[in-house]
């Protein structure tokens, strides 16, 4: 399967397509439906037209900032989106990894995680939130 991200009457799509083994059907995927179409060519497959290439692979994530011993460090989005759930509360300890909250973008669930191990000082945001990238969603001290 190859993945693309389409972009079609002002809206993006993110798209998987491949053929399906064995039989003339390929099969896409839009936005997480799936679907199997039939498909006959008119040209021989080496006249289609060449695939954009791959893009590189993402740089690595850096490593969470360290923070000043007593600081607290703040949890942004990483993209624009809304908030569907928040696992924790205020006051609430948290580990490496521990679920923070869910933001629904493009009909995915991101799941934000803690970068560090801390107390959870302040939330400042709610479920059905409307959040751009990089703003500030709680505070880990």
């Amino acid at each position: 399967m190859r993945n693309f991200h389409l972009t079609f009457g002002g809206k993006r799509y993110a798209v998987s397509a491949g053929r399906e083994e064995g039989t003339g059907r390929l099969r896409i995927v839009v936005d997480g439906q799936e679907h199997l179409v039939e498909v006959e060519e008119d040209d021989p497959p080496a006249a289609a037209l060449p695939l954009p290439p791959r893009p590189a692979a993402a740089p690595p994530k850096p490593a969470a900032a360290a923070r000043p011993a007593g600081g607290t460090y703040p949890v942004v989005s990483p993209l624009p989106g809304v908030v569907l759930s928040i696992a924790v509360k205020e006051g609430d300890a948290v580990e490496v990894g521990t679920r923070l909250l869910v933001l629904e973008a493009m009909k995915m669930e991101n799941i934000i995680t803690a970068e560090a191990a801390g107390t959870v000082r302040s939330i400042r945001v709610q479920a059905k939130d409307k959040v751009e990238t990089g703003q500030v969603l709680m505070e880990i001290a």
